[in-house]
């Protein structure tokens, strides 16, 4: 367990460790998003939300403040909404501004890392912004080494222009697959086909989800966990929620959550294997941009892995723009 004290007793004088508590989470995220790219702005009930999705019985969390009880440092350590099959945890620290550069983050790293030591994690996963060297040299100075990068790319609606692209749509059409949302699908359905239809998605991603290029393993996540996201959570637009259909069978799919009411986001876009290379994955994230727009949405978001460059080439195609990539690193205990 992590200990307060015994981490209070390392810090510099005028700081002290203390118990995470609900309320640090609006001056940790506002210190987060004054270094951030304005497209990657968080929400303290954003994160809220996301947390009360997944229960992570091995998150551990402690706050630092300083002298005038103000908090200027944080720190976590847990398995995450997946957890990795080789038993690897995660973790973060973040010291704010002025606060660095006084040893405040060695501390909370030694910390996390003897804890994960005595758990038995045999790897730490961790990350930061390519547009923080300082943050990079740091963690590599500690051990941490680059495994891959995440790229987060957006794309604003408002000059987004469905007519451009209706080529794309037709040649889907052409080879008589059927996109229809999930709204649509759902609507003409009793409770057990509804059901059904979750289940079927799931089977159908199941594939689509072991080719994507992660840095790091991570399986196909259980049916459960699928049906906290999608349909518990109550964050998937089903709106903007697409399937495509040749015949009975489900060929493709892009499913896209909600981020703070303003704009959508593109948890995963697939196609299956055999009906790769007919321009679906360009349809239906075109079909889907065509919805958020209509729906008033501001931009449509996405993540994907450096080395997803078919995914990555048609959303350059589609117009998205990245931010800075997210840099994954790793540390073998």
């Amino acid at each position: 367990m992590l200990d307060p004290d015994r981490i209070s007793a390392r810090m510099p004088a005028g700081y002290r460790a203390r118990p995470f508590v609900d309320a640090d989470r609006e001056p940790i995220v506002e210190a987060g998003n004054a270094e951030s790219h304005p497209m990657e702005a968080e929400s303290a009930d954003e994160w809220r939300q996301w947390e009360a999705m997944f229960e992570d019985r091995t998150r551990e969390r402690v706050t630092v403040v300083d002298r005038a009880a103000a908090v200027v440092a944080t720190a976590v350590l847990q398995a995450g909404p997946l957890p990795r099959a080789d038993g690897s945890q995660t973790l973060g620290v973040s010291v704010h501004g002025s606060h660095r550069g006084k040893g405040i983050g060695g501390v909370l790293l030694d910390a996390l890392e003897a804890e994960a030591r005595r758990r038995g994690v045999p790897r730490l996963l961790a990350g930061t912004s390519a547009a923080r060297p300082d943050a990079l040299a740091w963690a590599h100075a500690h051990g941490y080494a680059e495994i891959g990068r995440r790229i987060m790319s957006y794309r604003e609606l408002d000059s987004f222009d469905p007519a451009a692209w209706r080529a794309a749509m037709d040649r889907v059409a052409r080879h008589g697959i059927r996109v229809r949302t999930f709204t649509e699908v759902l609507g003409e359905r009793d409770e057990a086909g509804r059901d059904h239809f979750w289940y079927e998605l799931w089977q159908a991603e199941g594939p689509m989800w072991e080719d994507i290029p992660f840095s790091t393993p991570m399986p196909h996540w259980p049916y459960e966990r699928f049906l906290e996201m999608n349909v518990k959570s109550g964050q998937l637009l089903q709106d903007v929620s697409l399937v495509a259909y040749e015949g009975d069978a489900i060929v493709g799919l892009t499913t896209t959550g909600d981020r703070q009411h303003r704009d959508g986001w593109t948890w995963l876009t697939g196609v299956a294997r055999d009906h790769r290379g007919k321009g679906l994955a360009t349809a239906l994230k075109v079909d889907a941009l065509t919805r958020a727009k209509a729906k008033g949405l501001r931009a449509m978001c996405t993540v994907n892995d450096e080395p997803n460059r078919a995914m990555r080439g048609v959303n350059i195609s589609l117009g998205y723009r990245p931010v800075p990539d997210h840099v994954e690193l790793a540390k073998t205990l």
